[in-house]
């Protein structure tokens, strides 16, 4: 250091030594630039197909919701046409036809890529907090909905096996008497039943009335649980996969 030389030297060392660091934070910057560009890219591509798993989940509830309708007004129509009458005056085929719709189909979640997000991290790497937000509590509501659906189910199942104590159900060739109960919309009293099994006379399995009444509070139930699907859960639920799906294509455009 006492030589110009020697202080000459090692100014040129230091700065040889700057321009090494600077050449690796530069270095460094841009790797984290590439592993994110390609990071956002791959969210892109997972957004895109959470777009189109939540557009069938909207198609998918559609028919639930056309069911769980139609178990509704099964279940007012049963009330009502046992609230005022007497024993003799309840027919077997009636009741047969007001207590055969109890169950809908399971939910089939589109999951795929909500899964994709979540076991690759990628749910944690998104930049908008309102959108992971709702994202999270989509699939919660899916979640509430699958218990919903078990209750339901249970519910359903018992009031058949309530039902059959009750009622005759040895009908000749019911495939197609079923078929017409669960595919034709809801009319009492079931008119075209009537003229099939015209020739038919079978009488309920109880002289009690006090045990129909029972087994329509169970009905009655399953109705009131049952009618808060498509009254608000569902409508709700296609509410929140339509604001989702904005989002993600204001965040993720093509």
């Amino acid at each position: 250091m006492s030589t110009p030389k020697s202080r000459n030297y090692l100014l040129y060392a230091m700065g040889e030594l700057v321009l090494v660091v600077v050449g690796i934070l530069i270095a460094l910057q841009i790797n984290n630039w590439n592993e994110d560009r390609l990071e956002q890219r791959q969210i892109a591509e997972y957004a895109h197909a959470l777009i189109d798993d939540l557009e069938a989940d909207i198609e998918m509830v559609e028919p639930i919701i056309a069911q769980t309708t139609r178990i509704t007004e099964f279940t007012e129509g049963l009330a009502s046409y046992v609230r005022t009458r007497s024993i003799e005056e309840i027919d077997n085929l009636d009741l047969l036809y007001l207590t055969s719709y109890t169950l809908y189909r399971p939910y089939s979640w589109n999951r795929a890529a909500l899964q994709q997000l979540i076991n690759s991290g990628a749910l944690r790497q998104m930049k908008n907090g309102e959108l992971v937000r709702q994202i999270s509590n989509y699939d919660g509501y899916t979640r509430h909905l699958d218990e919903d659906y078990a209750q339901d189910n249970e519910l359903g199942k018992n009031a058949q096996a309530l039902a059959s104590e009750i009622v005759d159900q040895n009908y000749p060739e019911r495939d197609g008497t079923d078929s017409l109960i669960w595919t034709s919309p809801y009319s009492f009293p079931p008119v075209e039943l009537h003229e099939i099994y015209s020739d038919v006379d079978l009488q309920l399995l109880t002289d009690d009335i006090r045990k129909i009444r029972a087994t329509v509070n169970h009905f009655i139930n399953l109705g009131g649980h049952v009618d808060t699907r498509h009254e608000q859960e569902l409508p709700s639920l296609k509410d929140r996969a339509r604001q989702l799906i904005e989002l993600l294509k204001s965040e993720y455009p093509e």
